[in-house]
This record gives structure tokens, sequence and C-alpha cells, in this order.
């Protein structure tokens, strides 16, 4: 059965199962994708998502904009035979069963020479951008990880956003 393709490295694409690439034209689904693909799981919860992407708004505004963004996401992969998010009143779930991501792969994310979500920078949103540093400096131990199957960085690394630090690579 064919799958999604989600590159996270280099340029973002996103690849329908029929081949069809599908355009993301909001930096802020690029981001959330970004946010569930590293995920060991694929699931966060809706409030670390609003966190993340909408710290700086008022929680009704930012729940509104996740709703929104969710929506969007929705549309664009409506016509595939697999839903390509799942959701719930408390979760988002990326459907890691119909989707091949480049940073799962370690042979692809250790020896590809692009910047992880390469472009995406997303003002007033420090959370966001101190998880995207995080990842970027971590990117090639967190894929070992989880290609391994290893314990997610959420698990593993134990910090308070999610992401892998220098400091517990080592344990």
């Amino acid at each position: 059965m064919a799958r999604y393709q989600l590159q996270l490295m280099g340029a973002f694409h996103l690849i329908a199962p029929d081949g069809q690439r599908l355009s993301v034209a909001s930096k802020k689904a690029v981001a959330l994708l970004g946010l569930l693909a590293c995920a060991r799981t694929g699931e966060r919860w809706r409030t670390w998502l609003q966190d993340k992407l909408w710290g700086s708004r008022a929680l009704p505004q930012g729940q509104a904009s996740l709703r929104r963004e969710l929506f969007l996401l929705r549309k664009l992969t409506s016509t595939s035979p697999s839903p390509l998010i799942e959701t719930t009143s408390r979760s988002v779930r990326l459907n890691l069963n119909a989707i091949d991501i480049d940073i799962r792969n370690r042979a692809i994310s250790t020896h590809y020479p692009a910047e992880f979500l390469e472009g995406i920078d997303i003002a007033g949103e420090e959370s966001f951008e101190e998880w995207l540093r995080e990842m970027r400096s971590n990117i090639s131990q967190f894929s070992e990880t989880i290609s391994r199957g290893g314990e997610s960085s959420e698990h593993r690394f134990g910090t308070t956003n999610g992401t892998p630090t220098s400091e517990s690579l080592s344990m």
C-alpha cells in the first residue's frame, strides 16, 4: 500500500500516497507536522501544541488557530485512503502507519546534509524556537533513538519541552 512521504530535512515536502506533492502553505502547519513527527508515537496533547505554536496568544485564540490548521491539513489530505492526522478532544496524532518520515530513517537523517525544518522560523513563539534549536542540534541522536524503536525524547531525554539535550544524550 502506498504511503505519504514527509521530508523534514532540508526543503519541506509532503507527498500523497498517489505521488502528488501536497502544498502546505502555512509555516505553522509545517511546524505542526514536524512536532508530531518527532513524538515517539506521533501524538501530542493539544495544549502542548498550542503552547509551542500559539503560546503568545490567548488560550481561545490558540485553540481556534490549532483547529484551523488541523482542518486545512485534513482538507488537503481528504482524497487519500488513509487519514494523515487523527484527533481527539485532547490530542493530535500523525498516522504513523500511513507515512514514511525522513527523520525516522537513521540512514537518511544522519547522512543528509541539510537542516531540520529548513527555513522555518515562527517569530514570537519562543517555546517553538527553543524546541527547534534543540532538535536541530541533536537530530542525528534523535533519529538513531527513534529508528531503533527506543524511548522517545519525551521519555529518554526528560526535558520540559520534549526534546533531547546534549547533557541527556550521554545517558
